[in-house]
């Protein structure tokens, strides 16, 4: 059996988008694998064992980018995008994806309450512009969007989830909690998530019927429609970005595949 460990991955989203892979490393293979750092995603995952003796050990974090950066030229006209996040993964062991969506086997099902939205805007000191990969603005919700998002959903139930220091949203403060699985719960439950690119859109992501909108507020509008390919080969730092989200800018119009924060 195969041992696997994200060592060397941190954060939520680093560690989610390989939740998938179990179920499909099964399905194509009819092997389990071994978790080897006993890592929260797989608490619940009918397709991980733990304490066994692998026969072999792949680190999924450090093995993704030799695949990524040994990609040929001819490959990238055969397929230049994938199709999401565990077609990436499944791809660096030419695995077919039969789940396309990171998936935590808990709270699945939970019925969903249509009047709950759940809000994440994190903090400003826990993100940092990254200015060569096309940002100019930390991935922080600034006011003016929070304020259309309060009185869009001024009839709904607005839970805001994230750490103590998140700009506070000024709706249902959930933030803080010390059990990862309590905010996965009230995601789960949720009709919508409205997020900024962060660890917790990834839990949304893990729940389909979750309507997931990301808000890339770190890109200016011009760069989102020259520049901007979700699930891009060719630009390591589009692959992250999965078809599992709606995507909305901070400008009033749209802007490549985004929507205008108006729209959310």
């Amino acid at each position: 059996m195969v041992g696997i460990t994200l060592d060397g991955a941190t954060g939520l989203g680093n560690l989610l988008q390989f939740a998938s892979f179990p179920e499909n490393y099964y399905r194509n293979t009819g092997e389990r694998i071994i978790d080897l750092d006993h890592n929260w995603i797989f608490e619940h995952n009918p397709f991980v064992v733990r304490d066994e003796e692998p026969t072999y050990v792949v680190n999924l974090w450090r093995q993704l980018w030799p695949q990524l950066t040994g990609i040929s030229p001819r490959q990238y006209l055969a397929k230049p995008v994938f199709f999401s996040i565990a077609d990436r993964t499944a791809g660096i062991f030419n695995h077919i994806a039969y789940l396309r969506h990171p998936r935590l086997y808990a709270y699945e099902d939970l019925p969903i309450i249509n009047n709950r939205v759940v809000i994440h805007t994190t903090g400003k000191l826990s993100a940092p512009i990254v200015a060569g990969q096309g940002e100019d603005q930390p991935r922080v919700l600034p006011e003016y969007i929070i304020d259309c998002i309060r009185a869009k959903y001024c009839r709904y139930d607005v839970i805001q989830i994230g750490s103590k220091d998140d700009v506070d949203a000024r709706v249902i403060d959930c933030r803080g909690l010390e059990n990862i699985w309590d905010a996965v719960n009230i995601i789960a439950q949720a009709a919508i998530f409205i997020g900024v690119d962060s660890g917790p859109s990834w839990i949304s992501a893990c729940y389909p019927g979750v309507f997931t909108k990301k808000v890339l507020v770190q890109y200016p509008p011009e760069f989102l429609r020259k520049s901007f390919v979700p699930m891009h080969i060719i630009t390591p730092h589009h692959h992250w970005h999965d078809f599992s989200f709606n995507y909305y800018n901070r400008s009033k119009d749209d802007a490549g595949v985004t929507y205008s924060y108006l729209k959310l």
